[in-house]
């Protein structure tokens, strides 16, 4: 036989709940409430927070990926061939990891 998922009025008891009390008889918040407090009950639901560290983690992967070099990838890329060249023409093939890494170290260089 099938699952069913259950509706909540099939799940319903028989009992009632009590009725609750008017809330003319409870005092009024508003005085004892702060100003921030009766702003947010004024526009509505709280402003979602994130969990500490989660903005500094996306952060810190957003300034990994966009790693802004000094020096622009064509230029650096025919400089490094042409460099490559004059010590040995052999070599005429570089991976672009090794390429890359390269470049973040002529980077470092230059900054520091």
């Amino acid at each position: 036989m099938a699952r069913v998922k259950h509706t909540p009025a099939s799940r319903k008891s028989g009992k009632k709940k009590a009725p609750r009390a008017s809330t003319s008889t409870q005092p009024s918040l508003s005085s004892s409430q702060s100003p921030a407090t009766r702003e947010r009950s004024r526009r509505g639901r709280k402003k979602m927070r994130n969990r500490q560290g989660t903005v500094a983690l996306r952060e810190i992967r957003h300034l990994q990926r966009s790693c802004e070099l000094l020096i622009p990838a064509a230029p650096f890329i025919r400089c490094v061939k042409q460099i490559t060249n004059q010590f040995s023409s052999e070599v005429s093939r570089w991976t672009p990891e090794a390429v890359v890494a390269l470049q973040e170290v002529c980077n470092f260089f230059h900054a520091h």
